[in-house]
C-alpha cells in the first residue's frame, strides 16, 4: 500500500466533496454540446459551489474569488507568499475522441519561480496542448486558449495554476474560462479478430489476491473471533479497554513476568466473593452455537467460573469449578443463543471465592468457523478461486517479525504495529495463514520484512517454511505442529522500499545492497524458491536492475487509481488499462536501456492494484466500490491479456473489506462488483489472447481462446450510457453465431452491493445470438461472449 495517511485523508476529502459539485457540462457520446461552456463561476455563485475544487493540503487561505467590473463572472484567485504549488481545478464532462479548445484570461501580480518555464498558467489535467503559456512577474489581463483532443476520455481537468511546472509565488486571478467543441467523432465499433496471432498464455496469477494485517481485513473479515482484545493488550476497566469490570482499574495490577506470555496479563485481586467482566455490542445469530476457552490462573481458595452469553430474549450460562493452580489452565466452554435472540450480545465471565485471578486470554467464536475462519467468507473465496495470496504485507510487513505469530496463539503478544497505527493480535500467523491456502486450495506469496528487518530474519523465516524438520527453524515448526516442510515458492523481498512512509526506508543506493543481502541469505537456505524485488518506475527501476538483477526472479510494481466521480465513466474505467500499459512499457524501456537485464525475462509481478477512494463505509480503507469500479477492473483484465507477455502475476489488494473484493458485517458478507468480475473472469475468460483489430471505441475490447482451444472469448466494456452495436468482422464458418454471454450490470454505473441489496450488481448469464454479425452491447456493463469453434 503506497498511500501516506495525509494522502489518504487528501483522497477522501476531495472526492467526498466532489459528490456535492454539479458540472456545468456533461453529455452522452452522441449528444451536441453547445458550442461554447462558460465554465467560471457566475457572479451570484461561490466557486465551489459552481464545482470548483482546490488542493486540500495547501493552505487553504491560498484560494479565494473575487468580482471584477470588468467581467460577468467570478474571478478566481491563487495567492502565494512563498514558493509553493496551488491549483483551483474542475472536473469536466466532454465527448471521447472529439476536439476542444479552452480559453481564459490571466492576470498575474508579482509572480515569482526559480526555473524559467514555470510560473502561472492553465493546465489540461492528463492532457497537453501544443500552447504551454506561463506567466510570471506582473502582467494584466492576457488572453491564453489551448487545444487537445480527448482520445477515449470522456472527461478532463481545467486547472488554474500558481506553480506551474515549478512553485511560484505572487497572485494570480484566472477568468472568463470557456470550453468549446471543435470536432468530434461518430462511433461505430467494429472488430476483426485473428486466431492464429496468438500470444503468450495469461498466466493465472493474473488473479492473485492480496491479504494485509490491517483494518478489518483479517480481525473483523477473515478471521472468526468475536472479542476485541481478547488478551487483553489494554487493562480492562480503562477507557482504551472493550472490558468493563467490577472493581477500580487502578486496583488491577499488571504481571508481566507471568511466565506464560511476554505481555503483561491483569492480576484481579478478591476480597469480596465476586469479579466479572463483560464485553458488549458482540453480534450474533439467533438459535446459534458459539465455542470459546478461557485462560486464566488463581491463587487462593475459589468455588467457580461462571461465563454467560446475554442477548436481547436469551441467556445462557455455563459454569465449572476452579482450584488453586500454580500453571495457567485452559478451560473450554460452549455457548447458545436462543430463537428469538437480539443481534447483539454482551459476554460476562465471573469469578468466585478469594485471592487473586491472573487472565490471559478469552475467546469466543461461531462454532461453524473452519479452523478458525468464518465459513460465510471462506465461500466467498472460494468463489473467487484465486490460485496465489500474497501476505502480510504491505506496509505492516516493514515492522513485523513473523516469530510473533507462531506458537499458542493465546501465549502470542499484541503488538501496537506503526504502519496503519493499530493493535495486531497474532492470531493469524505463517500457520493460520498456510492453513487459509490450504483450505482454498491456493499457493502462497509470502512477503519478508526488509524495512526494520534484516537478512538473518528473512533467511530464518524460509527455513521455517521450507527447511527440513531437522534444521533449526524447521525443528520450531516441527514442534509448533507441521513437520513437513510449507515448500512455499514464491518471495516477495520487501514492500515499497521506494516510499518514504515505509518502515525503514533508505535511499535507493543503500537499498540496493540490503536487497542482495537479504535475497542471498534467503537463497543461501533455499535455492529453488523465487524471489520478487521491489520496483518503482524510473531511476528506482533502474538501479535495481544495475545493481541486483542476479538478485530476483521477478521485479513488483504497484498501482492504485483515485475517483473522477464528478467525471466521466470512460475516464474512470479507463484508468486501469491505461496504468497497467504504461508500467509494461516501462520495464519494456528498462530491457532495452539496461544491459544487465539485456539477456534476461524479468517479468513484472504486480502484487497491488485496485482503486482506491472514499466513502470507507467498512473500517480502516473500507471502501464501497460501484458498477464503474467493476467495469475498471474488468477492463483491467482485458489489457493484462494484450501485456500477457510482461506480467507474471497481479494480486488484487485486498481480498476482505479494506478496498477488498468481499464486504463483511460481523454476521453476513457479500461480493463487491469488483470480486463479481474477479470471479466470472477467472472462469468464464480464456487464457490465450489472439489479436483484436479495428476501431472498437468507444468500446474495450479483448479476445482469447480457452486453454484447450474450444472456445473463443470476446470481453467487452462498455463505459458509457448508451448501448452499442459492436459489429464482428471476423465470423467465419469455424465460428458459430451463437453462444453464451455472461454480462456484469446493474441499473447505472453508481449502484453497488450492501448487506440489504447483495445483487444491485449482478451477473446475467444468457444465451446470443449475432445479428447480421453484430452484438448489442448494453450500456454500462462488462461482458463476455463465448463462442464454441467448431
Amino acid at each position: 500500500m503506497n498511500f501516506t495517511t495525509k494522502s489518504l485523508h487528501t483522497i477522501y476529502k476531495i472526492n467526498f466533496i466532489s459528490i456535492l459539485f454539479v458540472l456545468v457540462s456533461g453529455c452522452a457520446p452522441t449528444e451536441k454540446q453547445p458550442s461554447t461552456v462558460l465554465l467560471s463561476p457566475d457572479k451570484n455563485l461561490a466557486f465551489k459551489d459552481a464545482g470548483w475544487e482546490t488542493e486540500y493540503w495547501s493552505n487553504q487561505e491560498n484560494y479565494s474569488d473575487s468580482i471584477f467590473k470588468d467581467t460577468d463572472t467570478k474571478v478566481l484567485v491563487i495567492t502565494h507568499d512563498s514558493l509553493q504549488t496551488g491549483r483551483i481545478f474542475k472536473k469536466v464532462n466532454v465527448k471521447p475522441y472529439a476536439q476542444y479548445k479552452v480559453s481564459g484570461f490571466i492576470k498575474t501580480e508579482d509572480v515569482s519561480t526559480e526555473k524559467s518555464n514555470a510560473g502561472a498558467g492553465f493546465g489540461l489535467g492528463k492532457f497537453s496542448s501544443k500552447t504551454d503559456t506561463v506567466f510570471k512577474g506582473t502582467k494584466d489581463w492576457t488572453p491564453v486558449e489551448m487545444t487537445f483532443n480527448t482520445e477515449g476520455d470522456d472527461s478532463f481537468i481545467i486547472e488554474c495554476l500558481l506553480g506551474k511546472n515549478a512553485p511560484a509565488s505572487g497572485t494570480a486571478y484566472f477568468k472568463d474560462i470557456k470550453l468549446e467543441e471543435l470536432s468530434s467523432q461518430t462511433l461505430e465499433p467494429k472488430v476483426s479478430i485473428d486466431l492464429e496471432a496468438q500470444k503468450v498464455p495469461m498466466s493465472p496469477y493474473i488473479y492473485g489476491q492480496f491479504i494485509e494485517h490491517m483494518g478489518k481485513s483479517i480481525y473483523g473479515g477473515l478471521w472468526a473471533e468475536m472479542l476485541t482484545d481478547r488478551k487483553f493488550y489494554h487493562k480492562p476497566g480503562t477507557s482504551a479497554s472493550p472490558w468493563e469490570v467490577s472493581v477500580d482499574s487502578t486496583a488491577i495490577a499488571l504481571d508481566a513476568k507471568n511466565g506464560f506470555s511476554e505481555q503483561a496479563l491483569p492480576v484481579f485481586k478478591l476480597d469480596e466473593n465476586q469479579i466479572f467482566l463483560k464485553q458488549d455490542s458482540i453480534a450474533v445469530k439467533p438459535n446459534t452455537n458459539y465455542v470459546g476457552r478461557i485462560v486464566y490462573k488463581t491463587k487462593g481458595p475459589f468455588k467457580e467460573v461462571s461465563i454467560g452469553l446475554e442477548a436481547l430474549n436469551s441467556k445462557n450460562t455455563v459454569g465449572f469449578s476452579i482450584s488453586e493452580s500454580e500453571a495457567f489452565v485452559t478451560k473450554e466452554f460452549e455457548l447458545h443463543t436462543g430463537e428469538n435472540s437480539g443481534s447483539l450480545a454482551s459476554l460476562e465471565i465471573s469469578f468466585e471465592g478469594k485471592g487473586t485471578v491472573t487472565l490471559a486470554a478469552i475467546s469466543l467464536m461461531p462454532e461453524d468457523n473452519i479452523d478458525g475462519f468464518r465459513p460465510d467468507v471462506i465461500a466467498l473465496l472460494k468463489e473467487l478461486d484465486s490460485p496465489i495470496y500474497r501476505w502480510p504485507g504491505g506496509n505492516f510487513v516493514s515492522g513485523y517479525d513473523w516469530k510473533d505469530g507462531i506458537g499458542n496463539p493465546d501465549t502470542r503478544p499484541t503488538r501496537y504495529e506503526r504502519a496503519w497505527n493499530g493493535l495486531e493480535y497474532n492470531d493469524v500467523g505463517i500457520h493460520e495463514f498456510m492453513q487459509l491456502c490450504k483450505i482454498l486450495d491456493a499457493e502462497a506469496n509470502i512477503a519478508v520484512n526488509t524495512g526494520l528487518g534484516d537478512a538473518a530474519l528473512a533467511a530464518n523465516e524460509v527455513e521455517y517454511f521450507n527447511g527440513a524438520a531437522t534444521t533449526p527453524m524447521g525443528k520450531r515448526r516441527a514442534a509448533n505442529g507441521h513437520p513437513e516442510p510449507y515448500d512455499v515458492q514464491l518471495w516477495a523481498v520487501g514492500n515499497e522500499m521506494f516510499g518514504d512512509w515505509q518502515l525503514g526506508h533508505m535511499p535507493i543506493k543503500e537499498y540496493v545492497k540490503k536487497h542482495n543481502k537479504v535475497a542471498e541469505a534467503m537463497w543461501a537456505v533455499d535455492p529453488d524458491i523465487d524471489l520478487i524485488a521491489v520496483g518503482y518506475p524510473g531511476e528506482w527501476n533502474d538501479m535495481m536492475y544495475q545493481n541486483t538483477a542476479e538478485n530476483m526472479t521477478y521485479i513488483s510494481e504497484h498501482f492504485y487509481r483515485q475517483d473522477w466521480h464528478a467525471g466521466g465513466l470512460l475516464t474512470h474505467v479507463k484508468q486501469m488499462p491505461d496504468a497497467i500499459r504504461a508500467i509494461a512499457e516501462e520495464h519494456r524501456r528498462a530491457r532495452k536501456e539496461v544491459p544487465e537485464i539485456a539477456d534476461r525475462d524479468i517479468k513484472i509481478a504486480l502484487d497491488e492494484w485496485n482503486y482506491w477512494y472514499g466513502p470507507h463505509e467498512f473500517g480502516l480503507l473500507g471502501t464501497r466500490y460501484f458498477l464503474r469500479d467493476a467495469l475498471g477492473i474488468a477492463a483491467g483484465l482485458n489489457e493484462f491479456s494484450r501485456q500477457s507477455e510482461m506480467y507474471y502475476m497481479a494480486n488484487y489488494a485486498q481480498t476482505v473489506n479494506v478496498i477488498g473484493a468481499i464486504k463483511t458485517t460481523p454476521t453476513d458478507s457479500w461480493l463487491e462488483g469488483t470480486g463479481l468480475v474477479l470471479k466470472v473472469y477467472r472462469k468464464e475468460f480464456g487464457t490465450i489472447p489472439v489479436a483484436v483489430s479495428g476501431a472498437p471505441e468507444p468500446l474495450d475490447v479483448a479476445a482469447t481462446l480457452t486453454e484447450d482451444g474450444n472456445y473463443l472469448t470476446l470481453s467487452v466494456i462498455n463505459a458509457t450510457h448508451q448501448e452499442y452495436q459492436l459489429a464482428l468482422d471476423f465470423i467465419t464458418e469455424d465460428i458459430p453465431t451463437q453462444g453464451t454471454a455472461f454480462m456484469i450490470t446493474g441499473a447505472n454505473d453508481m449502484v453497488y452491493n450492501d448487506v440489504m441489496h447483495k445483487n444491485s450488481i449482478y451477473l446475467e448469464e444468457t444465451s446470443f445470438e449475432l445479428e447480421q454479425n453484430s452484438l448489442e452491447i448494453a450500456r454500462e456493463s462488462a461482458g463476455i461472449y463465448k463462442f464454441k469453434l467448431n
